[in-house]
């Protein structure tokens, strides 16, 4: 645990203790301002056959069963997509992922299938699957072709809210310096068609196949952004707004920045725990806690080419990577030790937003791994992607009601 959050979660327990002593230090005008930054969460899950592990193309089959209309499709049929309503904080939002869990779990065993929250599928071929017959997916293949039909990844995306009075763009300018640690926290697709990639989230090495995809570029304001997104749109680059696949993006429709570095993590408090760092780390740049300090001799070539540097070793080696330091260009520092300064250094802002108990499991992640890290192990005791792919199903379902396996829960 890092310093700043012990002396935290000191102060916490004391004013539990001591019911009328007041709050350490959050104005009433502050707490108002933070509660504008409110966010939402969007899982993909694989849907599967509980029996054998295999990846199936049922999820149009799924969705028929579900009468509330909170399934989604996406651009595989191998998929499910939920969101969160609107959220307080991440331990709401955590709340509502289990609901949705429980509910897409629950309807697709009616279908005798199960959903698993990872990155990859550990064993799957792309050949044979469908994708739904949607417009809006006919189009994106058209456009992409092999990169749209056999692409089958699933991912985690986060959307925090910014006000009005706050222009996003320089908050993105800020905040996308931390993507590869998010990328690094949330690892979860290191197998991929049978084999060890080698990787902690192979899921963005093929994400990277896209156009407009990995970390985005530096814009010098919001009108900058709107006229790069204006040059894409009249030369066809992209057919909608929503053809823009960064790691991170301004949404068009939405007041929101929108997080998609991320894999779908199969536990849901590691989930509640990025989704808290997320809100953090936006609410810390809009408030000038985290800011853009890079010094005039470094060219924004250059810090964009670190940047992306960066989350490829977050993905290739998780929280074992080593990052340089892109503000600086000088040296470079293990993934852990960066995540724990970069906690520290939000302590404050976690705790004016509430968020200090669920960004706290970041400690409990670096100590126990990643999902990919966990999958590894767990790989090399069974040398079963079969049973893998029962874990990973059992790991969706921690904490629905729908879990069983007391050994697991423990493991939280």
């Amino acid at each position: 645990m890092t310093p700043a959050l012990a002396r935290l979660l000191h102060c916490h327990a004391g004013l539990i203790n001591n019911p009328n002593e007041s709050p350490m230090h959050p104005t009433e005008t502050l707490t108002q301002t933070a509660a504008e930054f409110t966010l939402g969460v969007e899982e993909e899950y694989q849907v599967v056959d509980p029996e054998t592990g295999a990846l199936r193309s049922s999820a149009s089959a799924v969705r028929e069963g579900d009468w509330t209309g909170e399934l989604l499709p996406e651009l595989q049929e191998t998929t499910l997509e939920i969101g969160t309503p609107i959220c307080s904080s991440a331990r709401q939002a955590g709340d509502e992922l289990q609901r949705l869990r429980f509910q897409t779990a629950t309807v697709a065993q009616a279908k005798d299938l199960t959903i698993v929250a990872s990155g990859l599928h550990p064993f799957a071929s792309w050949e044979g699957h469908r994708r739904p017959d949607l417009a809006r997916y006919r189009s994106i293949e058209h456009r992409y072709g092999r990169i749209a039909r056999d692409e089958h990844i699933f991912g985690m995306h986060i959307h925090v809210a910014v006000p009005d009075s706050i222009e996003r763009i320089p908050v993105m300018n800020v905040v996308r310096h931390y993507l590869p640690h998010m990328l690094a926290l949330s690892a979860s697709s290191p197998f991929y068609e049978g084999a060890d990639t080698c990787f902690a989230s192979y899921r963005t090495i093929i994400w990277r196949r896209w156009p407009n995809s990995g970390i985005p570029p530096r814009f010098q304001s919001g009108d900058e952004y709107a006229r790069y997104v204006n040059v894409l749109l009249d030369s066809g680059v992209i057919a909608d707004s929503g053809n823009l696949y960064w790691s991170m993006r301004a949404h068009s429709k939405y007041p929101t920045i929108e997080f998609r570095v991320t894999d779908v993590c199969p536990s849901v408090t590691d989930a509640v725990a990025i989704a808290a760092l997320a809100r953090t780390l936006v609410y810390a740049a809009a408030t000038g806690v985290l800011h853009d300090d890079a010094p005039d001799n470094i060219s924004a070539t250059l810090e964009q080419e670190t940047l992306r540097v960066n989350e490829w070793r977050a993905a290739r080696d998780g929280l074992s990577a080593r990052v340089i330091d892109s503000t600086r260009l000088s040296g470079h520092e293990p993934m852990r030790t960066a995540i724990h300064r970069l906690v520290d250094t939000l302590a404050r802002c976690a705790d004016e937003l509430g968020e200090t108990e669920s960004i706290m499991h970041i400690e409990r992640i670096l100590e126990r791994g990643n999902a990919a890290t966990r999958m590894k192990l767990l790989y090399a005791e069974t040398d079963s992607l079969e049973s893998l792919v029962g874990w990973l199903a059992d790991e969706t379902l921690l904490g629905t009601g729908l879990d069983r396996r007391g050994s697991q829960r423990e493991t939280l």
